[in-house]
């Protein structure tokens, strides 16, 4: 460590009783140190904020003068809460002294209302395998700076600003140090303070909603699950049961106000009335991985689509077939003859000439006195026919 401890070592003594379980899953302490070099109306001085596995668990900031718990279950830890403020204090000290330093390295004051930040992140990390892992990184003035390699055991410049400054702060603050506490004191705090806290982050089994939508002839599907813990998940979409769909997007873990996660994994399909998709969940709550169908009800599906593609074009193929079968059925009535006249009376040419015998009458006309002009039932072909000028030939 370097002269009185790292910041690492003091911020995790002062915020280790709010540690969660580490039973199963894998876990991350991480917190956020800010120095302000100069008074801001509502911003401390000095804060740390901790955060276990994405949620807030506990504080210390400059203003409040001591370390805060934010889980009702170590709230009874009153002794531990008072020896870890007192470390925070401490820590307070050697994080003013380093802004102090970057300041002088890079020729900045006070004067004129200025105002410069220095930022550390760190972390440790318990992955369920029992493999241990942590990063530190630091920032100035909203910038990344300068990160902690664990396996070279330094810090690595990130900026050409840093690399004079990384020799400098690799002699000043010992790095070994770092990679001590994050291997070992950080996870032994874990594991000490594992019993008040593991009653708040139980296992929670996941919940899935699925929904879809449809963009540019294809189809979006999205596996929303939510309300899990621990954080660790997979989640992926599956097609007819065995053949994983990869998605184009990043899908990232989020946390949820009442300390368990959320993630949404979407994959864009072709519709395809032949397949059937499934999203698979594995959860550490689960004895068996969780699979949810994706059902037709669920919103605009694959099958209702195609269902009303196929209906729509049967229906246009419907109404195409009678237009064209009115249109020749039109034509075919204008092609027919007007009735054909005889001696100025019309004569019917809807039927054959045998109908035509009885339609004439055997006593001639009124007014008429030629009797040779009567038309007579032998002058008539005796043959049915569609009755046009050729039938007439015999008169």
């Amino acid at each position: 460590m370097d002269n009185k401890g790292t910041v690492c070592a003091a911020v995790l003594l002062v915020l280790q009783f709010y540690l969660p379980a580490v039973y199963c899953g894998s876990h991350t302490l991480h917190y956020h140190i800010t120095v302000v070099s100069a008074p801001t109306p509502g911003v401390p001085q000095y804060s740390i904020i901790m955060y276990v596995d994405g949620v807030q668990y506990g504080r210390y900031n400059s203003d409040i003068r001591q370390a805060q718990s934010f889980s009702p279950s170590l709230n009874h830890l009153s002794e531990h809460l008072e020896m870890q403020t007192k470390f925070a204090q401490t820590s307070e000290v050697w994080q003013r002294h380093k802004l102090n330093f970057l300041m002088g390295v890079f020729n900045k004051t006070k004067s004129n209302g200025n105002i410069h930040i220095y930022q550390r992140k760190c972390a440790c990390e318990l992955h369920d395998d029992g493999t241990i892992g942590g990063y530190q990184e630091i920032a100035f003035d909203g910038k990344d700076f300068l990160v902690f390699d664990k396996e070279k055991v330094v810090y690595v410049p990130v900026t050409h600003e840093a690399v004079m400054v990384s020799h400098l702060w690799n002699k000043r603050y010992d790095p070994t140090s770092s990679k001590k506490y994050m291997e070992t004191d950080c996870i032994q705090h874990m594991e000490m303070y594992l019993p008040y806290i593991s009653t708040d982050l139980e296992k929670k089994v996941p919940r899935v909603k699925i929904s879809s939508s449809e963009s540019n002839g294809r189809i979006k599907l999205h596996c929303r699950v939510y309300g899990f813990y621990p954080r660790d998940v997979e989640v992926k979409w599956i097609k007819n049961g065995r053949d994983e769909i990869h998605s184009e997007e990043a899908a990232q873990i989020l946390p949820n106000p009442d300390g368990t996660y959320q993630i949404r994994v979407s994959v864009g399909v072709t519709p395809d009335k032949n397949s059937n998709y499934s999203c698979l969940v594995d959860h550490s709550s689960l004895e068996t991985p969780m699979i949810v169908h994706f059902e037709t009800k669920n919103g605009s599906c694959l099958y209702i689509i195609i269902s009303v593609s196929v209906t729509l074009l049967l229906l246009l193929l419907i109404i195409l077939g009678v237009f064209i079968y009115r249109k020749r059925m039109t034509e075919d009535s204008h092609g027919s003859h007007e009735p054909v006249s005889i001696d100025g009376e019309s004569l019917n040419t809807d039927v054959c000439p045998e109908e035509q015998e009885e339609q004439i009458s055997d006593s001639p006309p009124e007014g008429l006195e030629n009797l040779d002009k009567i038309i007579q039932p032998k002058n008539f072909k005796r043959r049915c026919c569609i009755l046009d000028s050729s039938c007439f030939n015999g008169f």
